[in-house]
């Protein structure tokens, strides 16, 4: 579906307004995508980002709208049914909604099997599903914010400051794995190549896509696994209010010992969380937990052990 009016074709034809949720999805992922890549991008101090800050939600509801009662459940349904198929934008969804249910699974709340039966009321099931969506758009933040961190090492030329020599670049990084897309990813990439061929046939700009197939550059990733785990438990740091020392003790049980840098003092972790990763805890101080383990720290064990490409 390439614009609305396909959309509106496909929800006439089937019968089924799936589609036309489906395209706004599509927008929906596709901007979160392309918020989390311009805080990279366009702003080359790593404390300057501001990631993992509600950008997903803020997007769910400039796309969506409230007009009814049951209007968050079949729109929750639907995302569910678009789970189901294979694109790289599902691959937020599909991770986030693993962690949410681990979250419910461990916790007892948010949407999943416990929660039969506990809404009373339709009212009570609209206040249980909105705020599911809620928490869903948080740990898709943190997804966005994975990928987007390991793409900006692996492809740094995907990563200019200009929006259009970033789009025209990510046409040539695309190219590099062409024989490896499935048909219909072939079929889209070949279209959007064209569109964007005669919009930028007289710009020197198009050099961009040339450039990127060509590149090899990629940047020294010293600290995978701790990344992976900071950013995957920030959700958990936020919604329960850890602090650095609980942080720091769910990681060091994470991560096979020794534990280096940022992991070894709460000085440390709390630098690189904002100096490197664009992460800062908001809101009054937390008290750490006694035992290392903070509430919700079984969770953390569960999402990070699942990447979201692997999801």
């Amino acid at each position: 579906m390439k614009s609305m009016n396909d959309a509106l074709a496909l929800v006439k034809k089937e019968n089924d307004p799936f589609y036309l949720i489906a395209f706004i999805i599509i927008n929906w992922m596709s901007n979160v995508a392309m918020e989390a890549t311009a805080e990279y991008a366009e702003k080359k101090e790593a404390r300057m980002r501001r990631m993992q800050e509600g950008q997903t939600w803020r997007g769910f509801l400039r796309l969506f709208r409230q007009p009814a009662d049951d209007y968050y459940p079949r729109v929750l349904n639907h995302i569910y049914r678009f789970c189901d198929y294979d694109d790289d934008l599902t691959d937020f969804l599909r991770w986030s909604a693993l962690a949410l249910s681990f979250e419910h699974d461990c916790l007892g709340d948010f949407i999943g099997p416990k929660a039969v039966g506990v809404a009373r009321s339709p009212a009570e099931e609209f206040v249980l599903i909105r705020r599911s969506i809620e928490r869903w758009c948080e740990w898709i933040d943190a997804a966005a914010h994975y990928q987007t961190h390991a793409n900006w090492h692996s492809e740094p030329i995907n990563y200019d400051p200009d929006p259009e020599k970033r789009q025209l670049a990510g046409l040539g990084s695309l190219q590099k794995h062409f024989t490896d897309m499935s048909e219909d990813a072939r079929k889209e990439w070949e279209w959007f190549h064209t569109l964007t061929a005669e919009k930028f046939k007289n710009s020197p700009k198009w050099q961009m896509v040339g450039k990127a197939m060509a590149s090899n550059q990629t940047r020294t990733w010293n600290y995978l696994n701790q990344d992976f785990g900071i950013i995957s438990s920030w959700p958990l740091v936020k919604r329960y209010n850890w602090t650095y020392r609980d942080l720091m003790a769910v990681l060091q049980g994470l991560l096979p010992p020794p534990h280096r840098y940022p992991i070894n003092t709460e000085q440390d972790l709390a630098a690189y969380c904002q100096n490197v990763l664009g992460l800062r805890k908001l809101g009054p101080a937390g008290r750490s937990s006694p035992d290392g383990k903070p509430l919700g720290w079984q969770v953390a064990f569960k999402v990070c052990n699942v990447s979201p490409k692997s999801s």
